[in-house]
């Protein structure tokens, strides 16, 4: 499926954070912003912001000796699905309609699409961005609203659609960006570069975000099998290999009444850098959280 391509890309770039030149261009309506492109080290910086690697204790393993047993277990309760173990569970689509419900941002309930603006007023002046005018050899892209400080950076693919999902029905040109505030990641957000409006959110593109984002009431330092009890068997369970951790990447795709699609992601990091080290994270715990929503416009 397109988003789970794209998810998977952006933790690779993650991983690839290097310097190059930065060159800076105008791609926007709004004297507040501005944009950098080929901003290696702009991106590095914000990464390495001191504030990104306060990790939940929740979510820490330190002694690196927790066992993988009771909510931890690598095994559901009914035996029917291992999470260290990489397989597809069903072909395409699930019957977790729960993913499709109760969206929460900061404890209040979300539902996309959604104006940048709802995301509060500092995010507002984004909408004002041509993303038309970003290609594939600028990336990594950082926007920054000289106003206010809020930069919105850019590692996903920008300039490529799928053309299957179009031909379902799916109208949508989703782009993943990160926002960060005073240094902080505050939230990742995938946007219709179409229209311009908010189809979904992920968490712990950067470290985790500050935002709180949870699905139906399961989020970061929830775990698996809690993930399980309200979603039941996923699509798949995959793994990917980094240099010093592994992911394991749960997903879930609903098609909802109206013939909405609905993508749920809940990941665990195995290492998280912190305070220039790795530390591992408990077993099957989750860090990160993706949901979007590609309307069916049929």
């Amino acid at each position: 499926m397109k988003n789970i391509s794209k998810f998977t890309k952006k933790i690779f770039a993650l991983s690839l954070v290097g310097i190059l030149t930065v060159g800076v261009f105008t791609a926007n309506a709004s004297a507040n912003l501005k944009v950098n492109h080929k901003d290696r080290e702009g991106l590095k910086a914000l990464i390495l912001q001191s504030g990104n690697s306060k990790i939940t204790e929740k979510l820490l393993d330190k002694n690196g000796k927790q066992s993988a047993t009771g909510r931890y277990a690598n095994t559901t309760p009914d035996g029917k699905v291992k999470w260290n173990v990489e397989k597809e569970y069903k072909l395409s689509f699930t019957d977790a309609e729960g993913i499709s419900k109760n969206i929460t941002l900061d404890g209040k309930k979300v539902s996309f699409p959604m104006e940048f603006s709802v995301l509060g007023q500092k995010y507002a002046e984004f909408a004002n961005v041509d993303f038309s005018k970003f290609k594939q050899d600028m990336i990594p892209i950082i926007v920054e609203n000289t106003k206010n400080k809020m930069k919105m950076t850019i590692i996903d693919s920008v300039d490529k659609e799928d053309t299957t999902l179009i031909d379902m029905g799916y109208k949508q040109k989703s782009l993943m960006v990160d926002f960060y505030e005073e240094g902080k990641n505050m939230i990742g957000v995938t946007i219709d570069t179409n229209d311009k409006k908010i189809m979904g959110f992920f968490s712990g593109g950067a470290g985790i975000s500050k935002r709180e984002l949870k699905v139906n009431g399961i989020g970061v330092g929830n775990t698996f099998n809690e993930m399980y009890a309200k979603f039941g068997t996923p699509v798949r369970v995959q793994k990917i290999k980094m240099e010093k951790s592994v992911y394991t990447i749960v997903t879930y795709v609903y098609v909802d009444e109206k013939g909405n699609m609905w993508d749920a992601y809940f990941a665990n990091k195995d290492k998280i850098y912190i305070n220039k080290k790795y530390v591992k994270t408990k077993p099957n715990v989750i860090t990160e959280v993706f949901i979007t929503c590609n309307t069916n416009n049929k």
